[in-house]
């Protein structure tokens, strides 16, 4: 009887033992937020997983709190005994900076127990992205010669510009018209041409006769905030050159394309003016 009391006493010992060793699943990340990004930089950061046995690993890209598809990187997992880790990269994208963004990451062990941490992008607004954060009102348009070269119906358009490559503008109901179809504007930054930042281009359909004439207008931005940008127009216009336009921004509120509904419709069966038709070489600047 003592043999078998020490025999049962050695295997609780041993099963004791046993349950002590194996341990709970955690998930750790090195930041849980990044310092102040740019488009275009780098987001790293490194999880590091504890568990017995990882069944799943996935993240997930959570845009405005909206958490999208799960992307398995289970294979990406670097293992070590029973300490996994994974090294998350993320180059920041265009026009990402016009939304809170992070990433979530999940584990889910060989007991089907789910842990996740998750990682903040903070980042920096880019000039890009101001265009399409705010509408635009052109309110002072000057000439070193002739002084204010501002033109009333100029003074009253807002600009509306989207992600997608295409810009309305709401032309006011006192100067609606159907002469042009605004299509699509065009952004590129230039670092090494002296102080302008970057171009601007606008490119619109002109109604001539029968047909329609693809137009543009390039502007050299040479200071930029979410407030106000500073703009030269160096085409010749009634022999005036090198005009500097203060583009003024306002939060986005009521905008009619056009000015009004009837005048945007009308726009939209000018066949000639179907934006479609825009020589793709504007599309780039060089």
């Amino acid at each position: 009887m003592a043999f078998i009391a020490i025999i049962a006493i050695s295997l609780s010992f041993a099963l004791n033992s046993c349950k002590k060793e194996k341990i709970d699943t955690t998930i750790a990340i090195d930041q849980s937020s990044t310092s102040k990004l740019n488009i275009g930089e780098t987001v790293t950061a490194t999880i590091t997983i504890v568990s017995e046995q990882v069944s799943a690993f996935n993240y997930y890209k959570v845009v405005d709190e909206v958490k999208g598809n799960p992307v398995d990187v289970k294979a990406n997992l670097t293992q070590n005994g029973k300490i996994y880790t994974y090294d998350f990269s993320y180059v920041i994208q265009k026009f990402d900076d016009l939304h809170t963004l992070g990433f979530e990451f999940e584990v889910t062990d060989n007991s089907m127990v789910k842990k996740t941490t998750a990682l903040v992008v903070n980042m920096n607004i880019s000039v890009n992205s101001m265009f399409v954060k705010y509408d635009w009102k052109v309110t002072a348009s000057t000439h070193a010669v002739w002084g204010n070269v501002l033109a009333p119906h100029d003074a009253a358009y807002i600009y509306r510009f989207h992600e997608d490559g295409a810009y309305d503008i709401d032309m006011t109901a006192q100067y609606a018209a159907s002469t042009h179809h605004f299509c699509y504007w065009v952004y590129k930054e230039t670092p090494s041409n002296g102080d302008t930042l970057a171009i601007l281009r606008l490119i619109r359909k002109l109604k001539s006769g029968d047909a329609g004439v693809d137009e543009y207008y390039d502007y050299r931005i040479t200071a930029a905030n979410e407030s106000t940008m500073t703009m030269y127009w160096d085409v010749a216009v009634f022999g005036l050159f090198n005009i500097k336009n203060i583009f003024t921004s306002q939060s986005k509120g009521a905008f009619q394309p056009y000015g009004t509904a009837a005048m945007a419709a009308a726009v939209s069966k000018i066949a000639v003016l179907n934006c479609s038709s825009v020589a793709p070489g504007l599309l780039i600047i060089p």
